[in-house]
């Protein structure tokens, strides 16, 4: 018991860090910018950097787990984290960049390993882990946008401060993941074994995979084109900045309760397409309802495309988990499903700015919100579909 409560200390730890970093970037990128002395195109790229990184290095996780075992790995990955965090720090463009680089590299590591990691510890309570590490991840993620100013504020340090506070979970993370190292080489051997005997079959030839994959895309879509665009929506429809910004801080941590409740409520179900159809009417009402000038219809837009956006990302990390009979179906279907999602999440910002630029209104760009959620649902009728992703690499369906 005491064992466990340490084990789900540690990964909420890790979870903490998986978004943050990130977020805490937006809020001061302006004093960024004057800092660095770079263009207004150039610190848009910086918060674009650990996308593609995750796009890149999600897919070569499960080696380094084969070959250090998954609680060393995540060991580094902490590790690495905390030394990116303070390289950002440095002064220049070239460290702010390698910083930020190595912060995708270690988060690819934690995003991709934490469902496989629930579904090997707790494979009776997935769904319920699941519901703790999503939930943190969308906590933390809001109170990085929410207190990156006032840290930049209280001392000399400016933005400094805001981005290298994070190093403080990542040293406690690091106190609470010590005790998951013991029996590496009995873990390293299980662990071998296990991917000896996974099946041969590539995941870019399972449907399921390109499904959950394109599913976790189109949620990663809508979150970044939030966080990107969202506020800018919203001025537009003649509300202040800081209104605007109360607006996205709401939606922000209106996710929270729908990603606790998600994961456990989709573990539950016999069939989660019950789960997909729930989500997309959430989103498509949100994302409806933006179009809508009021203040109180905008309220409503923002609660459903925050309960919508939470239920999404929750889930689709939970499928991770649920549709894989191994953990390691489950870190290679994790790996795959999340180099793709990141890759085209990459594109949605920039899409939707180019849509902007093209016609002078967002109501284009609001339109193409509704698409992607229709697809989102397409693409969860099929992932949701009754069995394993080593069934349809072995051939059995």
């Amino acid at each position: 018991m005491k064992d466990n409560l340490i084990l789900i200390i540690g990964i909420i730890a890790v979870a903490a860090m998986l978004r943050a970093p990130l977020t805490a970037v937006g809020p001061v990128i302006n004093e960024i910018r004057d800092d660095l002395m770079i263009s207004n195109t150039v610190a848009g790229l910086l918060t674009t950097i650990p996308l593609l990184i995750f796009a890149a290095v999600s897919p070569f996780v499960s080696k380094a787990v084969a070959k250090f075992s998954m609680p060393v790995t995540i060991f580094y990955a902490i590790i690495l984290l905390a030394v990116s965090l303070y390289i950002r720090t440095f002064g220049s463009l070239e460290w702010f960049v390698i910083g930020t680089i190595l912060l995708g590299v270690a988060i690819s590591v934690g995003n991709v390993t934490l469902p496989s990691y629930a579904k090997w510890k707790f494979p009776l309570q997935v769904g319920f882990v699941t519901a703790i590490y999503s939930s943190t991840m969308n906590l933390t993620a809001g109170l990085g946008s929410g207190v990156s100013v006032p840290l930049a504020e209280l001392s000399g340090w400016g933005y400094k401060l805001s981005l290298t506070i994070w190093i403080v979970i990542a040293i406690a993370a690091m106190i609470f993941w010590i005790p998951q190292l013991r029996g590496r080489e009995k873990s390293v051997k299980a662990e071998t074994d296990r991917v000896s005997n996974a099946p041969k079959r590539r995941m870019s030839q399972s449907k399921m995979a390109w499904a959950i994959a394109i599913m976790f895309a189109l949620q990663s879509t809508t979150f970044y084109t939030n966080v990107a665009w969202l506020p800018s929506i919203l001025m537009d429809k003649g509300y202040s900045p800081e209104t605007a910004g109360y607006f996205f801080m709401f939606c922000q941590f209106a996710q929270l309760p729908m990603t606790f409740l998600f994961p456990i409520l989709a573990s539950k179900v016999d069939n989660q397409r019950v789960i997909v159809f729930f989500i997309t009417g959430l989103l498509m009402t949100g994302y409806l309802f933006l179009f809508a000038d009021a203040f109180l219809l905008l309220v409503i837009s923002m609660i459903f495309i925050g309960f919508g956006t939470g239920a999404a990302f929750s889930t689709c990390m939970l499928l991770f988990s649920l549709k894989a009979r191994t953990d390691t179906g489950s870190i290679s279907l994790s790996g795959f499903g999340q180099s793709i999602g990141y890759l085209l999440a990459a594109i949605g910002p920039f899409l939707m700015g180019y849509l902007f630029d093209s016609t002078g209104t967002w109501t284009p760009a609001q339109f193409s919100y509704l698409i992607v959620v229709g697809l989102f649902f397409g693409a969860g009728m099929v992932a949701t579909r009754k069995f394993y992703i080593e069934d349809e690499l072995e051939g059995e369906v």
